[in-house]
């Protein structure tokens, strides 16, 4: 989709940069200019184009080429419209003759074409494909084409949009991703406000938190086979991914257990009616080399069977760890049928990779300061790392039944194979170093079912009502096998190992089953009058998991079976068009299964979250900045027994009160910026001897990626990025003894596009700093990325 932006006078960007007489260099500094300065001229900016009204009164334009009439009624309005390239493609528009608004004057231009105008929630106008008066083809998500995403995330069910919907959710799109570069999910979640994310460490693939509290990750609104073990989620490819929505408070309860500070959930990227082959490169530091295809096109004549296929292929000779063996491969097909009544997606996701170990290092016991040793070295051998392989079968529908009642549904089926095998590293009593030769491999499978009617009414004179109940099922199955023999090596190397190196024992026979299954039903409703939208709902959940011991004379295990009710109410009221105040509360609670060593059940874990804040449109709601303050309180924790660490016993109850802090959109022609900012206080309930502070949690998390765009010549463009991702030190332990430190990284990109050709040239950590990721265990602190450098080159064919 292409923005025809115009500049601040009322002439286009190329007008408005002549009449001023700026140069590059001023416009580079005017993309550098202060935020607080850009808020408050955006509370001096025109409303949205649906409302805006013809500058001098009319709007005329003579017939010419579709595409060039648009911009002309752009250009006299002096407000944003969106148009489809493809969808004007050969058309000529009709003559415009004194419009009094930008609608009527695209409805005169359009006027017996085969396009429609459509009203986006944030009041943008859009040129679309048209059959019968009735928008019926599918068309790319905005998270393809933009930074700033305002569509309802895949877990809400009211159909609000993101600036309408009482919480702060943050949406990374496909647009951003591509634009830095990112390579994987932790890549991606450097973006997010309040995500601690750590690459693959010791014990199994990547993990993050949101707010404090660990996330298993959806996929498509759906949990898969990271409920039962597998960290699925966190390890899958990104070429396919579409967005990545950071949910916190109701969003992230509505999916059910396990959710309780708030999720990840990735959504994948969907057919459009749109023809389009697009394939790309990527070199890099390390031995990368990255090829993806992207092949979408309309099945039938009608447009309303389309196809879509992304297939990406990566491998290096080596991370930066030192750690061999890095592949990775995606298959994804999907098909989508669209009319005016329905929209299937139904699609596969077939991945495998290979992937080493992450660079790290540990503490020093002695000392309680990290040991300084080059990261690029592996320690005791290169060849350690994970397989995955992960097939994910899924479907998303969406029917409308009658006028104002929807069905939908959706599925997921996932079989996961995670393999690992790495040298760990602990302490003995004594405070002898020790690495313990072994891994572990999990087989999974998981099923998911969600589904809901949502009903549309007007209750009365303004008032609006919308109602929602559905049902949620998943169900999951994991096998776990350990190494035959597990062998423990005192005092390792922490470099080269040139002594004799114990090879990997083979995987024995399946030693545990563990199965686990929830079931949930859900109600939610939503009022809208004035200026004022209510939400409330509530989720009733019923768990059974059951374990399974293949070992002589272990006992037999009945299934456990617990069951839970999560409430949850939201209210925004909008002081003006462009700005809204919220407030929302949620109740959740994740069951326990476990037992002491006494052969007690441990208590299961409730939390209770709330939050306020306030979401602004700056500059014709073309970049929104939302704030606000939270605290979540989580009773209970689980901690190892000190007298048997085989076992856990009910520790301190947990809770963070911070501020969060999003900014995402374009502020000037050509400068567009996603920020976040969230500083937390963690604190326990009541500290003991054995745990006082929370680990794995910096006080502060931020990110700052500003990109500028402009046109450099005829059929030549271009632009340059940068970005500041960083977060403050953060404990290693429970008595707070160890601290990981601070950190900060800086990327650069520079971009050209010409003759069709899109490349990137990017520098990441460009000043080579040494930061170390945030750590739950002294034994393993990740080594972040120094520097490298990548290069990507996009061919759109068609």
């Amino acid at each position: 989709m292409r923005d025809v932006v115009c500049a601040w006078g009322g002439a286009c960007l190329e007008e408005g940069i002549e009449m001023i007489g700026m140069t590059a260099n001023a416009r580079c500094l005017l993309s550098a200019a202060s935020l607080s300065v850009i808020a408050v001229l955006g509370a001096t900016m025109p409303m949205s184009a649906a409302a805006q009204q013809a500058r001098g009164g009319t709007i005329t334009v003579p017939a010419m080429p579709m595409a060039k009439a648009i911009e002309q009624i752009s250009a006299q309005a002096g407000v944003v419209v969106n148009y489809d390239p493809d969808a004007v493609k050969s058309l000529s528009s009709k003559p415009v003759r004194e419009a009094t608004s930008v609608r009527a004057a695209l409805e005169a231009a359009t006027a017996g074409r085969p396009l429609a105008i459509e009203i986006g929630d944030n009041g943008a106008l859009t040129v679309v494909n048209n059959i019968n008066d009735i928008i019926v083809t599918a068309r790319r998500d905005e998270a393809e084409t933009s930074v700033l995403v305002r569509q309802a995330t895949t877990s809400d069910r009211s159909g609000l949009g993101l600036r309408d919907q009482p919480r702060n959710t943050q949406v990374i799109s496909a647009k951003t991703i591509a634009d830095q570069q990112a390579l994987n999910i932790t890549d991606i979640l450097r973006n997010a406000g309040g995500v601690s994310a750590t690459a693959n460490d010791g014990n199994a693939g990547a993990s993050y938190t949101v707010r404090g509290f660990s996330a298993a990750g959806l996929v498509n609104g759906l949990s898969g086979s990271s409920q039962n073990s597998i960290a699925g989620s966190a390890n899958q490819p990104i070429a396919n991914i579409e967005r990545v929505e950071i949910l916190k408070g109701p969003d992230a309860l509505i999916a059910g257990f396990g959710n309780l500070g708030g999720n990840v959930n990735v959504v994948t990227k969907k057919p459009s009616a749109e023809q389009r082959l697009a394939v790309s490169l990527d070199a890099g530091s390390f031995g990368l080399v990255r090829g993806v295809i992207d092949a979408n096109n309309a099945i039938t004549a009608d447009k309303k069977l389309s196809g879509r296929v992304v297939a990406s292929a990566q491998k290096m000779e080596h991370n930066y760890g030192g750690y061999d063996n890095n592949d990775d491969y995606l298959f994804a097909p999907s098909l989508r049928y669209k009319d005016r009544l329905t929209d299937i997606v139904i699609g596969a996701s077939l991945s495998k990779a290979v992937t080493g170990i992450g660079a790290y290092t540990l503490f020093d016991i002695n000392t309680a300061n990290l040991i300084e040793r080059d990261p690029s070295v592996p320690i005791y051998t290169p060849h350690q790392g994970l397989r995955a392989n992960i097939d994910r079968f899924y479907f998303d529908l969406t029917r409308e039944i009658v006028p104002g009642v929807d069905f939908v549904a959706r599925g997921l089926h996932e079989t996961s194979r995670l393999e690992v095998r790495v040298v760990q590293l602990g302490y003995s009593r004594r405070g002898i170093l020790r690495a313990q030769i072994g891994g572990s491999l999990l087989e999974s499978t998981s099923d998911a079912v969600d589904s809901f009617v949502r009903i549309k009414t007007h209750v009365g004179d303004g008032l609006k009502a919308s109602f929602n109940v559905g049902y949620n099922y998943s169900r999951g199955s994991t096998d776990q096998r350990g190494a035959t023999d597990s062998i423990l090596v005192p005092n390792p190397p922490l470099g080269a190992n040139t002594g004799d190196v114990r090879p990997f024992s083979p995987f024995g026979d399946v030693s545990l089953n563990v199965t686990g299954k929830q079931e949930g039903v859900y109600g939610q409703a939503l009022l809208e009058f004035w200026k004022i939208k209510l939400l409330g709902g509530v989720r009733k959940t019923w768990f059974e998991t059951g374990a399974t011991f293949f070992f002589p004379g272990a006992d037999p295990t009945v299934p456990d079976k617990r069951r839970g009710t999560s409430p949850s109410a939201g209210i925004i009221f909008d002081v003006t068009p462009e700005v809204s105040v919220f407030a929302n509360y949620a109740r959740g609670t994740d069951p326990s299964f476990g037992t002491s060593r006494t052969g007690e059940i441990l208590p299961d874990i409730t939390t209770t979250n709330k939050e306020v804040g306030v979401k602004i449109d700056l500059f014709s709601k073309r970049a929104t900045i939302n704030a606000s303050y939270f605290d979540i309180t989580q009773d209970n924790i689980q901690v190892t027994d000190p007298v048997d660490p085989n076992f856990q016993i009910p520790g301190p109850g947990q809770r963070g009160r911070g501020i969060d802090l999003n900014i995402a959109g374009q502020l000037l022609p050509g400068w567009t910026v996603l920020g976040s900012l969230t500083r937390t206080k963690y604190t326990l309930l009541s500290p003991d001897e054995f745990e006082t502070t929370v680990r794995r949690q910096p006080r502060d998390t931020y990110s700052i990626y500003s990109i500028y765009r402009t046109k450099i010549a005829d059929g030549l463009s271009g632009g340059m990025s940068a970005g500041l991702y960083g977060r403050s030190s953060s404990f290693a332990d429970p008595l707070g003894i160890y601290v990981v430190p601070a950190a900060r990284q800086v990327d650069v990109n520079g971009f050209v596009t010409w003759q069709g050709f899109d490349i990137n040239l990017g520098v990441r950590n460009i000043f080579d700093r040494r930061n170390y990721n945030t750590a739950n265990s002294i034994g393993f602190v990740p080594v972040d990325e120094p520097r490298g450098v990548r290069l990507t080159i996009t061919k759109r064919l068609f």
